[in-house]
């Protein structure tokens, strides 16, 4: 029955659902409870409550669920659990029964245990080896285990005494079936029929339905068949019925017994904590009542002792009395301070003495902690290894030279590694980080860059061909009055023309071409002409202070108050006059919108199915491989009991184990070649998001970009290893006061990346990458597993970075060239960097 908070329904009660029964009145039924309900609103109320999501079914755990949601989904399993093999329950509960563990980690270990093991009447899958991958079905009749010696030598010598062990093998009989069930038959030589049994060594051959046996499973019979307490490590312990069905052993061990009543101590104890909290402060109201009760009656004391004192002046006797009774007290408050002092200095003596115990502890921990770090086990964290002086005492100078200021240099490099993943389906061509970075300082129309153009043009018809595709109706143009708009509306009369000019943007510019720019795309037939227009219109129209904080500033460059009459060359010019940060911006705002566009997520979902196959055909490589190193080590058995045979035929075997033996090494050689271009192409339908391969001591994060995307059948795509620092708001989530001390010590001595926060940096070195190896120390946890993952790199990134380095020699060459004659212009030279060279081969 389903649960509702943890716990089930209370059943309703047994209803008959012939409607005589009710005579004439209207009556409501809900199938899948069994309920009839007289009253419609009761009905209404109970059909409410079960479509309440916070059902949970009992045979999984799974929540969030409507009541008949639940019921389908343990009828289903209840109906899985029924194929689940009945020979190995016993077994199983046997294991579960006491396990500590993790269900997950013992489901795997029930699973690896007990896959190849079958039992009694039940129907298994036969691989006919001789037929091929025909298969045919059988029912087990009979299991047995043999065991059989297996020798062994001692020594190298042949003299050598052989030692004997045993090896346990099982043998299933098993009964043919046709694929209608029934038996097959074979004709005896005396004409008569019998049933064609066959025998197994092991289960090697033999396998069984999917379906009735697998993890899932396991895990459900486990949930269905045991219970576990609520404290911490409880043991799996297997129900009453089915241990004493199975003959499960129910008598806890003395280890977990005690770990029970520990538990449930601490329960008790912080049960009685609460209990004695809560009175606490009434208490204090008690008292304080009872002090003023008392002090009532000590008033009353008084009065009295007053009214005593009046009577005893008048006769003498009485105050003889009273002398002597005030000479009683004076000796007992002296008596009482004598006692004080005495407890007061036995109190000091007690508190020297556990002061002394106390320091003497200090020391022992002391020393024991000294002990523990002289021989402290590695690796450990990186801030506690020790300096080491075999290893360089400085990181190597890390390159801090980017043209990029470096607030941007994270928006920088996600505009490239999103042209580099999505490139193809925008119909953007490969481009280097160094062409990139060249192309925001262009601010010149002539010559042309047509890596801008292309980036524009590629990412406002993607946004221009999602709006015409979509069938929902356009987004109309919001009518947005920036800061400037509003000086121009009601500005003031004493501004100067030419500040006037500088600030603020055409308003008639603007709207014009916020109404035509997503009206057709941008066709690379006329060279992308009117690209800029289409870019203004779309930031005007689906621009915000959010998504582009100087939005105004932008359009009051790209579009001034003087350019109602301005022609498509001079708005490219304002463009290319644009500063490197608002650049940057404008590509962060179109690249937002274009993630969220059909093509994109078409192009993510054809990755992912990509990668999935490219997985499977890994793995069947992975099986290929194991089977070539098990007939490899089967031929090198061969070969040795054939060298200590004799004769004529010795030989001729020779020959074909050795051709044998090369046709296997060269099948293992185009496999391997083959896996490794299964990983290739699985690097190039990789999904945007890039890991770090790892931080150093100081958390510094450690980036190699040439591995996705178009990059892979490249020369190079960044060539560098970049570098990116920790900010303060990480450091205070992974250090605590002392570590911090010690971080910032340790910073200074071995000179970190900097102070500032998220700093980049990069190294284009062959050399410094071998220089930062070395500085890095294996004894610690995060540089050891840097370290593994850069040098499994290493030769993609020194080729890179030597690559990258000669084409900027070459350049450089070449600029030196033309600069030496005088005739030739700078415009040519500009033509001759690398990214002007750039051409798109993939432009739609």
């Amino acid at each position: 029955m389903p649960l509702y908070e943890n716990k089930p329904l209370a059943p309703p009660p047994e209803l008959n659902l012939d409607p005589s029964k009710h005579g004439k009145k209207q009556i409501w039924v809900i199938p899948y409870s069994n309920e009839v309900f007289v009253n419609y609103r009761d009905y209404l109320n109970r059909i409410a409550f079960y479509k309440k999501s916070q059902w949970q079914c009992a045979v999984t755990g799974k929540q969030g669920l409507t009541y008949e949601e639940a019921i389908e989904n343990e009828k289903k399993h209840r109906e899985q659990l029924k194929k689940f093999p009945r020979g190995l329950k016993q077994q199983i509960l046997q294991m579960v029964q006491f396990s500590t563990d993790r269900l997950d980690v013992l489901a795997n270990q029930i699973f690896d245990k007990y896959n190849e093991e079958f039992t009694i009447g039940e129907y298994v899958t036969i691989k006919n080896e001789r037929e091929g991958k025909k298969r045919s079905k059988g029912k087990i009749i009979d299991v047995k285990t043999s065991v059989a010696p297996v020798e062994g030598s001692k020594g190298k010598s042949s003299k050598t005494k052989r030692s004997v062990s045993t090896a346990q093998t099982t043998i299933y009989r098993v009964q043919m079936l046709d694929k209608q069930g029934n038996s097959v038959q074979q004709v005896a030589k005396n004409g008569s029929h019998k049933n064609l049994i066959r025998t197994f060594n092991g289960g090697e051959n033999l396998s069984r339905n999917k379906l009735a046996f697998n993890k899932t499973l396991i895990r459900l019979f486990i949930k269905q068949s045991t219970t576990k307490d609520t404290y911490l490590h409880a043991p799996w312990v297997v129900k009453e019925d089915l241990a004493k069905k199975y003959k499960v052993i129910t008598k806890l061990p003395d280890d977990l017994k005690k770990a029970k009543d520990e538990a449930r101590e601490k329960s008790r104890k912080r049960k009685g904590k609460a209990i004695q909290g809560g009175p606490s402060k009434k208490t204090k109201v008690s008292k304080g009542a009872n002090t003023r009760i008392r002090g009532d009656d000590d008033q009353k004391g008084v009065k009295k002792g007053t009214a005593s004192a009046t009577r005893g002046k008048r006769t003498s006797a009485s105050k003889k009395q009273s002398k002597s009774t005030i000479s009683k007290e004076q000796a007992k408050k002296a008596a009482e301070k004598k006692r004080q002092k005495e407890r007061e200095k036995k109190k000091r003596e007690t508190e020297r003495k556990k002061e002394k115990e106390r320091k003497a502890k200090e020391r022992e921990v002391q020393k024991r902690l000294k002990a523990e770090q002289k021989r402290a086990k590695y690796p450990t964290e990186d801030l506690d290894v020790p300096l080491d002086r075999n290893l360089p005492s400085k990181r190597p100078h890390i390159v801090l030279d980017f043209k990029i200021p470096q607030k941007y240099i994270g928006t920088f490099l996600m505009t490239w590694n999103f042209f580099t993943v999505f490139g193809k389906p925008l119909g953007i061509s490969f481009l280097t980080l160094d062409d990139l970075e060249l192309s925001f300082y262009h601010n010149i129309i002539q010559p042309r860059c047509t890596l801008v153009i292309e980036m524009h043009a590629a990412l406002l018809n993607a946004i221009i061909r999602d709006r015409l595709q979509s069938k929902s109706k356009k987004r109309q143009p919001i009518p947005r009055v920036a800061p400037a708009l509003r000086d121009q509306i009601n500005g003031p009369d004493d501004m100067d023309v030419d500040d006037r000019k500088s600030v603020l943007a055409s308003r008639e510019v603007l709207e014009r071409f916020a109404k035509t720019w997503d009206k057709r795309v941008i066709s690379s037939k006329d060279l992308r002409k009117g690209w800029e227009c289409v870019l203004i219109g779309c930031l005007y129209q689906m621009g915000t202070y959010e998504t582009i904080p100087n939005v105004d500033r932008i359009l009051s460059h790209l579009a001034p108050i003087d350019s109602f009459s301005a022609s498509e060359e001079d708005f490219e010019g304002y463009f290319a006059t644009l500063e490197v940060a608002d650049k940057l911006q404008i590509m962060e705002f179109l690249i937002n919108n274009v993630a969220k566009t059909t093509l994109i997520h078409e192009h993510i979902e054809g990755c992912v199915s990509r990668q999935t196959e490219l997985n499977k055909e890994k793995n069947e490589i992975a099986k290929e491989r194991k089977q070539i190193a098990n007939s490899l080590a089967e031929i090198d058995k061969t070969n040795i009991n054939v060298t200590r045979g004799k004769g004529k035929d010795r030989s001729d075997v020779d020959e074909s184990i050795v051709s044998r033996k090369r046709n296997l090494e060269e099948e293992e050689v185009a496999l391997q070649k083959r896996e490794e271009n299964v990983d290739r192409e699985k690097r190039r339908y990789a999904l945007p998001r890039t890991n770090p391969m790892g931080r150093d001591r100081f958390y510094n994060k450690y980036y190699y970009f040439d591995e996705v995307g178009l990059v892979v059948n490249e020369r190079y795509g960044a060539g560098r290893i970049l570098v990116q620092s920790p900010s303060s708001r990480e450091l205070a989530d992974v250090l605590t006061e002392t570590g911090r001390q010690k971080y910032n010590k340790r910073r200074k001595i071995e000179e970190s990346i900097g102070s500032e926060e998220a700093q980049w940096g990069y190294y284009e070195d062959p050399e410094q990458v071998d220089d930062l190896l070395k500085w890095f120390n294996e004894k610690g946890q995060r540089e050891l597993l840097l370290k593994k993952e850069i040098i499994s790199r290493l030769s993609d990134i020194k080729s890179g970075m030597v690559k990258r380095m000669q084409d900027i020699v070459a350049s450089r060459k070449s600029a030196e060239v033309r600069r030496s004659r005088r005739t030739q212009a700078t415009k040519a030279l500009l033509s001759q960097q690398p990214y002007m060279k750039w051409f798109n081969k993939f432009a739609k």
